[in-house]
């Protein structure tokens, strides 16, 4: 990583001085041109001064917005190159004068420049990936911005240190997949690991959900109280519960490697009672135990295990997939948790949102009138409409009726008295603990995997 020495609040060092006077001498609008440049990328850069990240991060993300044109786009990147040159930071320089930088900084519009983008950073090698502990927003902010610097910056180091080439000299380059891999467990390891400036403070995932929180808050007031009073659950739901892991892994156990379906699709009857009898404990299970369609507990989680491509159809059968095989308790978890309701931005998912925020507090879900009203009240906030027309409770009541139901069948609510339910309504309507657990670990997953909807 290149270090820089920047004098405080100027941005500029003897030796950018010097150049840029130099530029003025022989050509006044490279000069120009080239003090854009450098005024752009150092309100990008960390305190330290310009890093590879910061200066992809300009040239990519903010110089097609900031210019007048994808024209004078492509005179300031050549003249920040032209700079950087002659600085002696040449790698940095033929970041400015790529066609990477004139494809992005020419982009059409803005689902054009996005595509190349991503493509774009993941070929340089130092943006911050994606990861099972989350996705990154496009254009970062704050918080977020900071963090992915210090992302950025770890990469860096390490490629120039060599910890992604060949692990003997000679050896054959690492493949795009095991390049991917150690990148992700850099990123990892960032996250849970460093605490930024201040060691007192949480680590930088954590800090990054608080920044999440913010910023979604600040997407619409009714998403603002729709997150009061749930930030620490939200922190604690780092750590997972393993009720609905053990059910799930139950019901997998009960199709072993693979059973065959009736004519019509469904489970045999035998096994829906093996299901019933083993996966559910005696208080939750159903009164009628027949069909897999009249057995709805059995068909929501069959359903559900199927949405998240832990079991599927092949060849008249019902099988585990190949992932299924190999997951650890932790790792089902975290399946269970990323695909029950996903990142999407929708008016199902942010239904979903609203009963996981109320399962959270505490509050009583089967209370369909004020759930439906709160629903409503965020969807027309954030210019959603139902047939033209601004939703109106009715409209919302049957968005989360799904969640609910296997939410249910997890074992997510207190039981009622008595203690027998069947159907597919909740067999309660307030979450016991562990399912408090899961709405939060559910609504945390997406904050840091939901790309905010403003690009």
């Amino acid at each position: 990583m290149e270090q820089w020495n920047i004098v405080k609040g100027s941005g500029m060092d003897d030796a950018v001085w010097a150049a840029l006077s130099y530029f003025d001498s022989v050509d006044p609008a490279l000069a120009a041109d080239a003090r854009l440049g450098w005024d752009g990328l150092v309100d990008v850069s960390p305190p330290a001064g310009p890093t590879q990240h910061s200066v992809q991060t300009y040239l990519w993300v903010y110089l097609r917005h900031a210019a007048e044109g994808p024209d004078r786009a492509v005179d300031i990147a050549h003249a920040l190159g032209d700079l950087l040159d002659r600085l002696g930071r040449v790698g940095y320089a033929e970041i400015a004068r790529s066609a990477v930088t004139e494809e992005l900084v020419r982009a059409p519009d803005d689902a054009a420049w996005l595509q190349h983008y991503r493509a774009a950073t993941e070929q340089s090698g130092i943006g911050a990936v994606d990861t099972e502990l989350v996705t990154w927003q496009d254009a970062p902010t704050g918080v977020e911005r900071a963090i992915v610097e210090k992302i950025g910056e770890t990469l860096e180091v390490a490629t120039i240190a060599g910890e992604f080439e060949p692990s003997k000299p000679g050896g054959r380059p690492l493949g795009t997949n095991a390049l991917a891999m150690r990148r992700r467990g850099v990123t990892d390891a960032v996250l849970t690991s460093d605490r930024g400036k201040d060691d007192s403070e949480a680590v930088l995932l954590e800090q990054l959900l608080d920044h999440r929180i913010e910023l979604w808050s600040n997407y619409s007031a009714p998403r603002a109280e729709l997150y009061l009073g749930l930030r620490e659950a939200l922190h604690e739901a780092a750590e997972p519960v393993y009720g609905c892991v053990r059910r799930l892994e139950s019901f997998i156990g009960c199709i072993g490697d693979g059973v065959a379906l009736t004519d019509a699709g469904y489970l045999p009857d035998e096994v829906v009672a093996g299901i019933a009898n083993t996966v559910f404990p005696p208080a939750e299970r159903p009164l009628y135990v027949g069909r897999e369609l009249d057995t709805e507990k059995v068909l929501i989680v069959r359903r559900l295990l199927m949405r998240v491509r832990l079991l599927r159809r092949s060849a008249g059968r019902l099988v585990p997939t190949a992932r299924t095989r190999q997951l650890s308790s932790d790792g089902l978890w975290r399946v269970l948790t990323a695909g029950i309701v996903g990142t999407e931005y929708h008016p199902d998912t942010i239904a979903a949102e609203v009963v996981l925020a109320r399962m959270i507090v505490g509050h009583d879900v089967a209370d369909v009138e004020a759930t439906a009203d709160d629903l409503a009240r965020l969807l027309r906030a954030e210019g959603w409409t139902h047939s033209g027309e601004e939703p109106a409770a009715e409209h919302a009541e049957p968005l989360a009726r799904t969640l609910v139901a296997e939410l249910s069948a997890l074992g997510a609510f207190e039981l009622p008295e008595p203690a027998h339910a069947s159907g597919p309504q909740p067999s309660g309507s307030v979450a016991t603990d562990e399912g408090k657990r899961l709405a939060a670990a559910v609504l945390r997953h997406r904050l840091l995997h939901t790309r905010y909807p403003s690009l």
